[in-house]
């Protein structure tokens, strides 16, 4: 027995590369390179969300204009490349992203206590930021149960930073 518009309709097969694509040294210098042109001096698997999507643009545009074709794909193996966290997982994404913006955090952190740059900070001083960071975080979410006063905070840090890492 044949049942007749019952079957599949014929849709092309669409082919899922398994391997994954290998960029050549060049789309890593361009990398290295876009990041310390924005001022950045971590490394590349370090960099914020925010800054990591900079250096992409950035280095589109020079492979680009060195005449090179953009893989489809390139984004991704460049992420993996540099040791960044794999995009696909949002888990670990968002974890990434938190710890990168309490790094900001923490950066003005010690500039407003007067220490610096984080970099600059020995074990007892950053052991004072982070005690700080955590305290200013928590203090300033407007859920928790002991609001703190922030409005000594500046602008950049009320407005932007803590916003987002909640």
């Amino acid at each position: 027995m044949k049942l007749e518009g019952f079957g599949m309709p014929e849709a092309p097969i669409v082919v899922v590369p398994t391997e994954t694509l290998s960029l050549s040294p060049e789309w890593r210098e361009a990398a290295e390179q876009a990041a310390r042109n924005l001022g950045q001096d971590k490394p590349l698997a370090e960099l914020s969300p925010e800054h990591w999507q900079l250096v992409l643009a950035s280095v589109t545009d020079r492979m680009r204009l060195r005449g090179a074709s953009l893989p489809r794909g390139w984004r991704l193996a460049l992420t993996r490349d540099v040791g960044r966290q794999d995009p696909s997982d949002p888990a670990g994404a968002r974890i990434l992203a938190l710890h990168a913006k309490r790094e900001e955090i923490a950066a003005h952190v010690a500039r407003d206590l007067g220490l610096g740059e984080l970099a600059g900070l020995n074990e007892e001083e950053r052991a004072a930021v982070d005690q700080q960071t955590t305290e200013t975080i928590e203090g300033c979410d407007a859920a928790s149960p002991e609001p703190a006063d922030c409005s000594d905070a500046d602008r950049t840090m009320r407005r932007r930073l803590l916003s987002e890492h909640r």
